[in-house]
């Protein structure tokens, strides 16, 4: 077998591949619904985000005093409130159905 050949064996199936994966790509969406939230959503959005950091800096600071390890602490803190937002509804991002 020359180079020339075993070259084209592995070349061939990722061209292949490739032709195969151009096939099935889907043409993008012609009707694309863009949502534009209002000043007010906006502006309650980002006075949560304020007030949630706001109480993650407590919870690491309480924490601290108590158990004194400030990377601990933060990952602590993170995940009881990951937690916190998963059992108030949180968005959840599930790779297998659930079942």
């Amino acid at each position: 077998m020359t180079a020339q050949a075993a070259r084209m064996k592995i070349i061939a199936p990722l061209l292949f591949c490739a032709a195969l994966g151009a096939a099935h790509a889907e043409p993008p969406a012609a009707n694309v619904l863009i949502l534009v939230p209002s000043a007010g959503e906006v502006a309650r959005d980002e006075q949560a985000a304020r007030d949630l950091e706001e109480r993650r800096q407590r919870m690491i600071a309480e924490c601290e005093q108590n158990h004194g390890s400030e990377l601990d602490c933060q990952r602590e803190t993170d995940t009881e409130l990951r937690a916190e937002r998963l059992q108030s509804g949180g968005r959840v991002i599930r790779l297998r159905p659930p079942g």
